[in-house]
């Protein structure tokens, strides 16, 4: 085997303070022109992480509330997914669950008014985004209209409970998330088409690399890839450079027609837990600096002769595998839940029809 068919495994190195420094509340203060308008609710009461973390999802049930979400969501303890090991203890132990109304109500609130104050929002914890939770919902989407859609998605996500529980796995000065504390951010729902999200790699000040986030094939990116460029260029270099602390760190950037202006979506750590998408993190490591300061990376995209390896929905492996339902939720409680699902959709067919019968 020849060294060109080979590469050594580069160790990527990433400390607390550099996951710290991505968490949403951090950068977002930073560069307030160039993030959606959103509410982020610091300091979560403990009770709140409890509630998310518990088995089930119980959802609150207010007098006079017209939310369609009523049926508490029960886990199974005779499924395979039971803790083998503690049904001892189980049997005579009895846990209190968490309800909003009543173990947070002030919380409860909180998001109550910011859903009246920005209308739709889209939720994400310190780093994540339930993105993997859409399933959820019947818009298959994050977008919330109500405070009920907003616990179901944020329960029902892994993404979600990485935050909570393994933030920092993974860092060369530990891992410990005693005394972390977290926040609830609420973004004001926009409708973002994902051919135009972009993945950008900046190792020491450089951008070494970029990629689409979406893994689908769009015929007209790759004639616009000069102007994206451009903006991913002076994003980087003229926004977010000069005040992040780290010079090396993952950009997620959103450049909406007429392609003149791009915003932030996110910063991410320069390490492997983040998805290197269409690259590898070997490649990108490997990557030499620039040299006499000119930068020429590469803007990867998803190409015609490629589709084939990269076209699927995003989080598809988290979409209801009905065994993984039928094994971890009470049955019955899936079918209310169900049946609630479609009427629903029932309604808002009902509205979309009468809304086109008002048009004409």
């Amino acid at each position: 085997m020849s060294s060109q068919e080979y590469t050594t495994f580069i160790d990527i190195p990433v400390t607390r303070a550099q996951v710290e420094h991505c968490s949403y509340s951090f950068w977002s203060s930073l560069y307030p022109k160039y993030v959606p308008k959103s509410i982020v609710l610091k300091s979560l009461p403990k009770k709140f992480i409890q509630y998310l973390e518990q088995d089930g999802i119980k959802l609150p049930q207010e007098e006079n509330s017209r939310s369609v979400y009523t049926e508490e969501i029960i886990r199974n303890e005779d499924n395979d997914y039971s803790d083998w090991e503690d049904d001892e203890d189980t049997a005579t132990e009895f846990v209190q669950e968490v309800e909003p109304l009543i173990d947070f109500p002030e919380l409860h609130q909180k998001l109550k008014d910011a859903l009246n104050e920005l209308g739709a929002v889209a939720p994400k914890l310190n780093w994540s985004a339930p993105r993997d939770a859409t399933w959820i919902l019947p818009n298959n989407t994050m977008k919330c209209n109500e405070v009920n859609e907003l616990y179901l998605l944020l329960n029902a996500s892994n993404y979600i409970m990485h935050d909570l529980q393994r933030a920092f796995k993974g860092c060369v000065d530990g891992d410990d998330i005693k005394g972390l504390k977290f926040d609830l951010v609420l973004r004001q729902w926009c409708d973002m088409n994902p051919a135009l999200e972009f993945r950008v790699f900046v190792k020491n000040a450089h951008i070494v690399g970029a990629t689409q986030r979406d893994l689908n094939y769009y015929d007209y990116l790759d004639e616009l890839s000069d102007t994206f460029k451009d903006l991913i260029d002076e994003i980087v270099h003229d926004v977010v450079l000069p005040k992040f602390p780290d010079k090396s760190f993952v950009l997620d950037v959103y450049i909406p027609r007429p392609f003149n202006k791009i915003f932030i979506v996110d910063i991410n750590p320069f390490a492997r837990k983040t998805d290197s998408l269409l690259f590898s993190w070997n490649e990108i490591a490997a990557i030499a600096p620039p040299k006499n300061d000119v930068e020429d990376y590469e803007l990867r995209l998803v190409t015609r002769h490629n589709t084939g390896r990269f076209a699927s929905k995003e989080h598809s492996e988290n979409h209801v595998p009905q065994d993984l339902v039928e094994a971890s939720l009470n049955p019955e409680a899936i079918r209310e839940l169900t049946q609630k699902w479609k009427e629903l959709l029932s309604q808002q067919a009902k509205e979309e029809s009468s809304d086109s019968e008002s048009e004409t």
